[in-house]
């Protein structure tokens, strides 16, 4: 029996899985078990903890929130390196291959069952041609691609949510001009995250919109504003400040996402992924979202006939990272 740990490491925690080779895609991993980052120095104390009286799996395939270069990965939001040289020697492992977090989801995409989407807009599901695209606002803004069409399997991560923000109307320029106040480059990772949206509030709170003094002191004082401002938004009665972040955050999102969609002709949909829309998905329109996608110029008509999924399963990367290692892997078990 040939195992696979699989792993998802994000900005904020880790979800880590034992998965058997021989297995389904789809089958209940053997083990998993799900970490908050802050809790533990490294991701070796994290691995030490999950591995704790039991055997090392032979293989590993981690999902991480970090540029991959030479087997290494340092993490854009967060101060850990991982190398996969280090991790074979210390946890006796036969092969390691670390993925962009987003490749791993996007490796996902083709197990994703229809009760795990939420469509926001059907498009044409006849003009298909082999190319799914993923924007996922998580900590940060992960996007990329999948080909997946004839038998070629190809999920790619990429670093697109660090290009450069673009405004699209008075408003957002103004919005771009208070953020270049506080960054020396301002991306749509900015703006379009967990890190983003305490942004885009702290900009509104310079403007006339009315502030709500209690829910504003309780924004102010949370260690992390961001859940903090998306509850706002919906609450009773609600935040008028908090319910411009959200509708702003989803215009420049729905902009970005279609900016991705154009660059990668993905026909086969547009997938959002990461832990914020899922939590919101209930609670507001994503009608400033679908506007933006759909507004590009000559393109609207194409904007329109792409399908639009959000990523309701939680731990999508992780499924992932176990499909892209059992494809990685497969020959060497056969």
């Amino acid at each position: 029996m040939t195992q696979l740990l699989a792993a998802d490491i994000g900005g904020t925690k880790s979800d880590l899985a034992i998965v058997e080779l021989s297995q389904a895609p789809d089958a209940p991993p053997l083990r998993h078990k799900r970490y908050r980052n802050s809790d533990f120095p490294d991701f070796d104390s994290i691995l030490d903890d999950f591995l704790r009286n039991s055997p090392t799996p032979e293989y590993g395939c981690m999902g991480v929130a970090a540029v991959i270069h030479k087997g290494l990965a340092k993490l854009t939001n967060l101060d850990w390196a991982l190398s996969e040289h280090a991790l074979q020697e210390r946890f006796g492992f036969s092969d390691v291959s670390l993925i962009n977090d987003l490749s791993a989801v996007c490796a996902s995409l083709p197990l994703l069952r229809p009760h795990e989407l939420l469509t926001i807009q059907q498009g044409d599901n006849t003009a298909t041609n082999g190319i799914q695209a993923v924007i996922a606002p998580g900590t940060g803004l992960g996007e990329g691609f999948l080909l997946n069409h004839q038998g070629r399997f190809f999920p790619q991560g990429s670093e697109g949510g660090h290009c450069d923000f673009a405004p699209l109307n008075q408003e957002q320029e103004q919005l771009l001009r208070f953020m270049r106040k506080r960054y020396k480059v301002v991306s749509y990772e900015l703006l379009c995250s967990g890190l983003g949206i305490p942004n885009i509030y702290d900009f509104f709170a310079t403007t006339d919109i009315p502030k709500e003094s209690l829910r504003s002191a309780t924004i102010e004082q949370a260690a992390d504003r961001t859940p903090a401002i998306v509850e706002g938004a919906h609450a009773t009665p609600p935040c008028s400040l908090c319910q411009k972040t959200v509708s702003v955050f989803l215009e420049i999102l729905g902009a970005e996402a279609g900016n991705l969609a154009l660059k990668t002709y993905c026909r086969d949909g547009l997938f959002i992924g990461g832990g914020i829309l899922p939590r919101i998905a209930s609670h507001v329109s994503f009608a400033p979202f679908l506007e933006h996608f759909r507004r590009k110029e000559k393109m609207e008509k194409l904007m329109a006939s792409i399908p639009v999924h959000i990523i309701m399963k939680k731990d999508a990367a992780l499924l992932g990272s176990a499909h892209y290692g059992r494809h990685h892997y497969h020959t060497r078990t056969e």
